[in-house]
């Protein structure tokens, strides 16, 4: 052969030359010498530098038509072509290495069984996945859709090539549902849109529903859950807690109207105190005026002195009772109200009670109070008049010949404190975890309601906080409310 030398250095690929015999006539190619094939290949034939296997494939391809065949040898792959030159009676065979190429093609086919092994996991999860789960195209038209989601809605997946999620929905729905696919596609997805969907036997289906673009392949994912059982179970649930508010409503105005009851019956009892002085006062009066009717000369001043203390009774007794009368006034709206008067005002109904008790009672406060909040004025005197009878009535049951209220009056950051403080025993560790439950009392013609609508009144109506605790030989009550900045 001509341009030996150059085939002689030629990279990975091996020339063989051979007679028609298939004697061995020559090898060119730099492999030969590194695969040690130049010695003793003198008189050698195909067959002799092959193994038999081999041999018979490259039997078969010199008889096929095919273009070329791969083969191994030598620990490598060749892919191997052949040319007849019918003059010279040679046949030369053109072995390239592709061992590299064939590596990656195994690579390759490796990676590819594997990632048809992962569709196929991925295909079964999809169709068992307890969610509709579709691909879109940007105009919401459905590309696939799995076997859950073909269910949800009675369509086969033939159907579903035809419709969009547009389509499915309800008429109401048809818009927001464009919208939300044009929102995934500009924002990237949409999570949890809650729509109507109608099935194709037209029943409506509540559906919630994410979306996310998938921006290489310019597809929508679509993810699509049944609610309509948990619409039914919050509607139902809206309902049950309607119809508990109405009934703890019904209660609490009970519970109002039986805590006035009882605050009514403890004020006719004040008023029976606070009548019983003046009205022996008066008895006293007109006993006096007899004696002076059957005088010759009755002295007009003297006359004058007693109409004025007459009146003077009168007026008091008249004021009480326009006390009285103001305590169960019902407030509807909030009001801006001065609470040292509030406490004063409830102080004046219960005041002769304290006297007749052998009971103090002192007001402290700090100076410079801004003394003003915004509330009820009738329910916090209320509150107060039934702290100040409740620690009247624990320094009775305990016979406190000394007896002692207090009530400070301070700033504590944006709120005003009011603490009642007195010496009637304190509260016992049993009773103080249950002291503002309704119905329950200490006392034995108790309603078990006072305390209970002290604190609902502080702190559901007038946004405060109203606590308890022992201290030294009494209770403390602590009112907070909050003030306008």
């Amino acid at each position: 052969m001509k341009n030996t030398k150059i085939l002689a250095h030629m990279p990975n690929t091996i020339i063989i030359e051979m007679s028609t015999d298939e004697t061995i006539l020559a090898l060119y190619g730099r492999d030969v010498e590194e695969m040690c094939l130049n010695k003793e290949y003198d008189k050698k034939t195909l067959s002799t530098l092959f193994n038999q296997q081999t041999y018979n494939e490259i039997k078969y391809f010199f008889e096929t038509d095919e273009n070329s065949l791969v083969i191994q040898w030598n620990q490598k792959y060749y892919d191997l072509t052949y040319k007849r030159l019918e003059e010279e009676k040679i046949i030369l065979l053109y072995l390239f290495d592709v061992t590299r190429y064939n590596q990656i093609e195994e690579k390759l086919q490796s990676s590819l069984s594997e990632l048809l092994s992962k569709k196929e996991e991925l295909q079964t999860v999809f169709d068992l996945a307890a969610n509709g789960i579709s691909i879109l195209d940007r105009n919401g038209m459905f590309l696939y859709a799995n076997k859950f989601f073909q269910n949800m809605m009675e369509y086969t997946m033939e159907e579903l090539t035809r419709e969009s999620c547009i389509s499915l929905s309800s008429p109401e729905y048809a818009q927001p549902s464009k919208t939300a696919v044009q929102k995934a596609i500009e924002y990237g997805s949409i999570e949890k849109f809650q729509k109507v969907c109608i099935t194709k036997s037209g029943i409506p289906l509540n559906a919630s529903m994410s979306l996310a673009y998938l921006a290489s392949r310019d597809e929508i994912i679509m993810i699509t859950s049944d609610i309509t059982e948990d619409i039914k179970y919050q509607d139902k649930l809206k309902k049950q807690v309607a119809i508990e508010v109405a009934k703890r409503t019904e209660q609490h105005e009970v519970m109002c109207h039986q805590s006035r009851l009882a605050a009514m019956g403890e004020m006719i009892d004040s008023i029976a105190h606070q009548w019983r002085q003046p009205l022996n006062s008066l008895g006293i009066i007109i006993q006096g005026l007899r004696h002076i009717s059957k005088q010759n000369e009755i002295d007009i001043d003297f006359l004058k002195e007693i109409e004025s203390e007459i009146m003077e009774k009168i007026h008091y007794m008249s004021q009480t009772i326009d006390d009285f009368s103001m305590f169960f006034r019902i407030s509807k709206e909030k009001e801006n109200f001065n609470i040292l008067e509030s406490i004063k005002d409830a102080i004046r109904l219960i005041d002769v009670q304290l006297k007749n008790h052998n009971i103090t009672l002192k007001i402290n406060m700090t100076d410079n109070l801004n003394l003003m909040v915004l509330g009820f004025a009738n329910e916090f005197r209320q509150v107060i008049l039934n702290m100040i009878h409740n620690a009247m009535m624990a320094i009775v049951s305990i016979k406190e010949k000394d007896g002692k209220i207090d009530i400070l009056i301070k700033q504590n950051r944006k709120n005003l404190q009011i603490e009642i403080i007195d010496n009637g025993g304190g509260i016992s560790k049993e009773n103080m975890p249950k002291i503002f439950d309704p119905y329950f009392t200490t006392k034995d013609k108790g309603s078990g309601i006072g305390l209970y609508m002290s604190k609902v009144i502080i702190e559901n109506h007038m946004n405060g906080l109203l606590a308890v605790k022992n201290k030294k030989d009494g209770a403390q009550f602590t009112i907070m409310l909050q003030q306008e900045q």
